[in-house]
């Protein structure tokens, strides 16, 4: 009886401290970032990229945003510091402030009530973001991580998107060779079309 009672004791004794331990996160809640897409019909999202949307407990409005563009641009290494313009409440505009050209992806980092939340938005070759699918919230495509960016994470989708946007720059000019080959096929035809014509048109007269 003794003994188990001792354990007992232990057990609620390891129990309080586990729920203690993790008091201040449970108290604290999550928090994580969302990337929208600007409206067309709203005047105050004139010009921006993107939308940032802090989420958590609390208030998460409150949290401090920072955001950078990342880019390579003619085999040279560029990082743009960017200013989030507040929009309304709670939601940031991010306009474009680095070069048209080039491959380029926005690190964005949120910090508030000792959580942090990180997000990589990988930008086209026309320097837009793509809408999420299926996503009610009009997000944007992009990956979001429960921490900081790190160095190595920016890097490696800065190199997905200058291979994404290479390959479609060489694509390009193989479609409007084959659309010069079709056009160039149907003048060819409507021009042997007219002669034949002509020809038949002489014969007869």
């Amino acid at each position: 009886m003794f003994s188990r009672s001792v354990v007992n004791r232990r057990a609620y004794g390891l129990a309080l401290l586990v729920v203690l331990a993790f008091a201040p996160q449970a108290l604290a809640g999550g928090f994580y970032l969302s990337v929208e897409m600007p409206s067309a019909n709203n005047q105050q999202h004139k010009d921006a990229v993107v939308l940032v949307r802090p989420y958590g407990c609390h208030q998460p409005s409150d949290a401090v945003l920072t955001a950078t563009a990342e880019g390579m641009v003619n085999g040279e290494r560029r990082s743009v510091p960017l200013q989030l313009t507040r929009v309304s409440e709670g939601i940031y505009a991010i306009r474009q402030e680095w070069p048209a050209g080039g491959a380029w992806v926005l690190a964005i980092n949120g910090a508030y009530n000792g959580h942090d939340s990180g997000v990589l938005v990988r930008l086209g070759a026309d320097g837009k973001a793509t809408a999420k699918q299926h996503s009610s919230k009009n997000e944007v495509n992009a990956k979001t991580f429960p921490r900081k960016l790190t160095r190595e994470e920016i890097e490696s989708a800065l190199a997905g998107a200058k291979t994404t946007n290479t390959a479609r720059a060489a694509a390009s000019p193989v479609g409007v060779t084959k659309t010069g080959i079709g056009l160039g096929s149907g003048f060819g035809l409507a021009a042997l079309s007219l002669a034949f014509w002509q020809i038949r048109r002489h014969k007869a007269e």
